[in-house]
């Protein structure tokens, strides 16, 4: 049962005025009554201030709560103001009743359409384009076909191995005739050979040198006007010694190929590999 304050005031009034009590008090009723409700009050802001402690305490355990992920699913509930976000944007995104949704416009059309270049155009009608021509392959020599022909095996009827009666019989008499040690050198012209061509022969080997003095070319196609390039693209085996290459053609031929001071190709001679004549 709560009494008042002025209940309280009026009891002790009558209890310290009572003469049964026989009791006298300097304390002022007053005071003791302002005391009481010094501590009433006192009482009433520490009950205040544990409930508002106890409200926060649960209103955070509600949040943790609230937030845990769920063991089952591996899912995360979304908080109380993810929820109050959710809720607005739902109700900004749904129309009222009686309103209707906006249109969606259509996408504006490109105002400048890309379009094909028009093609060029002369007065007798459109420019075709220049058809591309295959590259050249640099490994493959420029073909010479001017002069005769010379050979792995000879020149004309004339052979490479042939003794002189065999060689005078073919393209008639060895002209100017010259020993030297064990070398006969001569040459030979007519009908039997493509033009004036200076020969060397030995009695063991016959024709060791086949030396046309006019131009030629080699069935590889190299010929007066070849480059070295030509040269060792066509024969990849052959050697360079001084102003000449030597290019073997099998186990018992090669051409020395004779160049110029712009290493362009002179005159070409055939020669059998192994061979101890002077080339003439």
């Amino acid at each position: 049962m709560n009494m008042s304050d002025e209940d309280v005031q009026r009891k002790l009034r009558d209890l310290f005025s009572d003469e049964r009590m026989s009791v006298g008090s300097t304390l002022n009723p007053e005071v003791i009554v302002e005391g009481a409700r010094r501590r009433r009050r006192r009482r009433q802001l520490t009950q205040t201030t544990s409930g508002l402690a106890a409200a926060v305490v649960l209103l955070a355990g509600g949040v943790t709560i609230f937030t845990i992920h769920d063991k089952d699913n591996g899912a995360a509930f979304p908080g109380g103001d993810q929820l109050t976000m959710g809720a607005a944007s739902s109700s900004l995104a749904q129309p009222g009743p009686g309103s209707s949704a906006p249109p969606v416009s259509a996408p504006a059309a490109s105002t400048n359409p890309t379009s094909a270049p028009p093609s060029s155009t002369v007065s007798g009608g459109p420019v075709k384009p220049p058809k591309s021509s295959a590259a050249t392959n640099p490994s493959t020599p420029r073909k010479v076909t001017t002069g005769a022909l010379l050979t792995p095996a000879g020149f004309g009827k004339l052979r490479l191995g042939m003794s002189e009666e065999e060689a005078e019989a073919a393209a008639g008499p060895l002209r100017a005739k010259d020993w030297r040690q064990a070398c006969v050198y001569g040459y030979v012209e007519g009908a039997a050979v493509p033009g004036p061509t200076s020969v060397s022969l030995t009695e063991a080997d016959g024709i060791t040198v086949i030396n046309p003095s006019g131009a030629v070319h080699t069935p590889e196609g190299i010929g007066v006007g070849s480059t070295e390039a030509d040269i060792l693209a066509a024969y990849p085996g052959g050697t360079k010694n001084g102003n000449a290459y030597f290019a073997p053609i099998n186990s018992v031929s090669a051409y020395r190929i004779a160049l110029g001071n712009d290493g362009s190709v002179l005159g070409i001679l055939l020669t059998r590999i192994e061979q101890s004549c002077q080339f003439s």
